[in-house]
């Protein structure tokens, strides 16, 4: 096992010499400037890799070479994204990159609704709320049909909440959703979240489960061939967003896309990445996927959400106070 760092590129506010006084191994980062759908050239990549080894690092991880909505959802595009992104593969393997992630999550990928939330030790971390979520939904959004995703007691307390915040509140809130996240798509308006929502009008969650293993079916003999791994984050968090389906929210979702793309580079080169959560046992899952898992992150779960996860209680915690970041951890051969 390695143990790395999530590294956000040359924008990151901890510079990667402060990461050696933290036992920091290796780094997982991606070139997140470029847009998905784009290929990633060998000279950009080297570029990346050469300010990492003047550091003292190895890039161990790619997190993520991110899939397009046009992929996801089989659009006009998509052709030319997956040539993309087995030309970002081939770029990847000439730089003796190994291990890449990606996750199909529509639209706004892993989600956070406070970026820094205080925490009785005094540092901060990232917070998923739903009832926070629902705000931004039903009032900032205003997402045709969002009620029918929230009960009467959730839409209540949302109206409270929104009504209760200063229009500075509620525009961060908007960034925190749409761009706050590293990687993130800093332009993005709330009309082209409209517009990404209607190119996934009458995706069903079998349907976009049949797009994911099109997906690996083209991309997984490219990375058989150049010797990679592909690890698939799973949905986080593990249930439905703005009304979306997500198909990598269990230890079953994974069973399934595995089964289904069950050929030699799949068995050790789709892995999930666990959170310690109901919906994914991390023991259960590990002891199921034997010999499949390439990396795994260690996050800070409260007992109170691991144990009993009311969906407008949710708290997922990873830390991100200055000192002390996401661990990776690098798994197999």
């Amino acid at each position: 096992m390695k143990q790395c760092w999530r590294w956000f590129g040359p924008a990151d506010q901890i510079p990667l010499d402060d990461l050696h006084q933290v036992g920091v191994e290796g780094i997982v980062t991606a070139l997140h400037e470029l847009p998905p759908g784009t290929a990633w050239s060998l000279a950009q990549i080297l570029e990346r890799q050469a300010v990492l080894q003047a550091a003292g690092y190895e890039w161990d991880v790619v997190e993520s070479l991110s899939v397009s909505e046009a992929i996801k959802t089989q659009g006009a595009e998509m052709r030319a994204h997956i040539t993309a992104y087995k030309d970002s593969l081939e770029a990847l393997a000439a730089a003796n990159i190994k291990t890449i992630c990606y996750n199909f999550m529509p639209i706004l990928d892993w989600t956070r609704t406070n970026l820094r939330a205080v925490q009785p030790h005094g540092g901060a971390a990232m917070r998923f709320d739903l009832i926070d979520f629902a705000v931004f939904d039903l009032h900032i959004l205003r997402r045709a049909d969002a009620a029918e995703s929230y009960s009467a007691a959730q839409r209540a307390a949302a109206a409270e909440r929104f009504h209760a915040l200063s229009d500075d509140g509620k525009k961060q809130l908007r960034h925190n959703i749409i761009a706050g996240l590293p990687g993130a798509n800093d332009s993005w308006s709330l009309e082209d979240v409209r517009a990404l929502l209607h190119s996934y009008k009458g995706v069903t969650r079998a349907q976009l489960r049949s797009h994911l293993i099109d997906f690996l079916s083209e991309v997984v003999p490219c990375a058989e061939a150049l010797g990679l791994r592909l690890c698939c984050h799973p949905d986080d968090p593990p249930f439905s967003l703005l009304g979306l389906p997500r198909v990598m929210s269990s230890s079953a979702d994974y069973s399934r896309v595995l089964n289904a793309v069950d050929v030699p580079p799949m068995a050790r080169r789709c892995a999930p990445d666990p959170w310690a959560l109901p919906q994914i046992l991390m023991g259960r899952l590990l002891s199921k996927l034997t010999g499949r898992v390439s990396i795994s992150r260690i996050c800070a779960i409260p007992g109170a959400v691991r144990n009993r996860m009311p969906r407008d209680q949710i708290s997922l915690r990873p830390p991100i106070s200055r000192g002390i970041r996401i661990w990776w951890v690098r798994c197999g051969p």
